[in-house]
């Protein structure tokens, strides 16, 4: 497996050449960039065709990797305009993903609206249907979306069920998110919950990795028995060392 960093929290402020000497300099293999949020890094769907390709290009000849974009796109919405818009975003960020070699983008599904008096079922098959039209999408030009289990999306079955109404290609992972308190058992183990969407999984994100909430060394031990060869990149909070 290897080892990236999220630009969110701790290096919102580090543009791309400090990001590249952090990453040299702390050991990480690569870089996953938030957009929507007006980052130092300046990474986002406005770059121009020759931004993108230098930005690219910096990053390959540092041999820092570009792992993913993260984004705020969620499918839950009711108003269908809203969801057309993070529809649209969601496409716009797939195409920035392949002009960086980026691999993929996160997407989250965000909230069942059960208070709305919606049925559960039905903002799932909305969701479905988003992620299935997005994976068609991002296995024809070469990247993934990336699916992270987030906010009422925690449920290994919930997030099972979305992966097969996406249909569950090539152009679709999970991400298996380690703040969900859900995942960890009466014992502390995340076992249950890993295995029953390992075979889905294509990416991870860690998070404070000194919290004892959380079995991170368990995961690394299950992630290893698998074979894993993805990213676990680093939400790490911010610190005064950095």
């Amino acid at each position: 497996m290897k080892l990236g960093l999220l630009t969110f929290n701790m290096a919102m402020e580090w543009d791309l050449d400090t990001i590249i000497e952090k990453c040299l300099s702390l050991g990480f293999e690569g870089v996953e960039f938030r957009t929507q949020r007006e980052h130092a890094h300046g990474v986002e769907i406005s770059l121009s065709e020759a931004s993108r390709n230098d930005v690219r290009k910096k990053f390959e000849d540092a041999g820092v990797a570009i792992c993913g974009l993260s984004t705020g796109c969620a499918f839950d919405a009711i108003d269908q305009d809203l969801l057309e818009s993070n529809m649209d975003e969601a496409r716009k960020h797939l195409d920035l993903a392949a002009d960086l070699n980026a691999g993929g983008v996160k997407v989250y599904g965000n909230k069942l609206h059960l208070g709305d008096q919606i049925p559960a079922e039905q903002t799932i098959e909305q969701i479905g249907a988003s992620l299935a039209d997005l994976s068609d999408y991002a296995e024809s030009i070469g990247v993934q979306v990336r699916f992270e289990m987030h906010g009422d999306f925690t449920s290994p079955e919930v997030c099972n069920r979305l992966m097969d109404l996406a249909g569950d290609g090539p152009g679709i992972c999970l991400i298996y998110n380690c703040n969900n308190a859900f995942d960890v058992d009466d014992n502390g183990s995340i076992e249950w919950s890993y295995r029953a969407v390992a075979d889905r999984v294509g990416h991870v994100h860690v998070h404070d990795l000194a919290d004892p909430a959380f079995p991170y060394q368990e995961l690394v031990r299950l992630l290893k028995a698998d074979g894993y060869d993805g990213w676990c990149t680093g939400e790490l909070p911010d610190s005064p060392d950095r």
